[in-house]
């Protein structure tokens, strides 16, 4: 997983998942939606924050701090984390025996291990109308990932998408003939459903979708079939967070942006063609 910031950290940062950050101070603000009267993304300013437990070497220093809404002053963050890794700053010499100071030592890591609301699993509301009865699923994935177990939240999208790979291809060929692609490369899209397996599906449908429905030259549903190659077998729960976060990315963009732009050319198309035959 990439290194998040201080601030990515404190926002969204999973659960019990390790993060290299040397030297953690928790940020003075973040950014986030406030659900109380404010409903929408504010600002939060850093309030209390104490030390559970001091130690080093072997031992860790947990933390917990609180962040309060700027604008409502009333919601507040909780969250607790550790520090690891802790070791002699590598620019000084080796202390003496029997010498230590606090302020020569530094960690090399930090880990969320609370959090209080607890991290959130809502998803765009839009979104969970595309996903149906499906999006029970997708909802477990999140809250997989926020747990830190990552094999589970990979196995909960490949779920999803498993059950939508066929509508999905049915949105790329509405999508298709109003751009008026080739009647071959449609067929070769409708034959991707009678693939038995979805990977198969995705992969023949990422082959032959038309270069027009390729947004800045990138294969949208070819960006899935690659996500949904990459096996889970023998990665850790952080390797598969890491591609769960990717795969959702893509994943939303396309299942929300596909389905909306195939509405919209489809409404232009009858519109342009009710004119044309009132026209005459």
């Amino acid at each position: 997983m990439n290194t998040p910031t201080p601030q990515e950290f404190i926002e969204g940062w999973p659960l019990y998942t390790r993060a290299d950050i040397v030297d953690f101070d928790a940020p003075k603000a973040i950014s986030r939606k406030c659900n109380g009267d404010c409903k929408k993304e504010t600002t939060w300013s850093l309030g209390n924050r104490s030390l559970a437990k001091s130690g080093v070497g072997d031992h860790a220093d947990f933390y917990v701090v609180s962040y309060t809404c700027d604008l409502c002053g009333e919601r507040t963050l909780t969250v607790m984390y550790r520090k690891l890794d802790w070791h002699r700053k590598p620019e000084l010499a080796p202390a003496p025996v029997g010498y230590f100071s606090i302020n020569e030592w530094q960690h090399g890591a930090v880990q969320k291990v609370g959090q209080i609301p607890p991290p959130s699993i809502a998803i765009p509301s839009e979104l969970q109308k595309r996903l149906g009865p499906t999006a029970v699923y997708y909802k477990q994935g999140v809250l997989c990932r926020s747990q830190n177990l990552g094999i589970a939240a990979v196995a909960y999208m490949r779920r999803v998408i498993e059950e939508k790979t066929e509508e999905l291809v049915d949105v790329v060929v509405e999508l298709a003939r109003t751009y008026g692609v080739e009647a071959k490369a449609i067929e070769g899209l409708l034959a991707a459903k009678k693939k038995v397996r979805y990977e198969e599906k995705l992969q023949v449908a990422s082959e032959v979708i038309p270069e027009a429905m390729r947004p800045g030259g990138v294969n949208p549903i070819g960006q899935l079939y690659i996500h949904l190659s990459i096996g889970t077998h023998g990665k850790t729960d952080d390797e598969c967070v890491a591609i769960f976060d990717d795969l959702r990315q893509d994943f939303e963009y396309v299942f929300r942006n596909l389905h909306a732009q195939a509405k919209e050319r489809r409404e232009f198309v009858q519109r342009v063609q009710s004119r044309a035959g009132k026209a005459t």
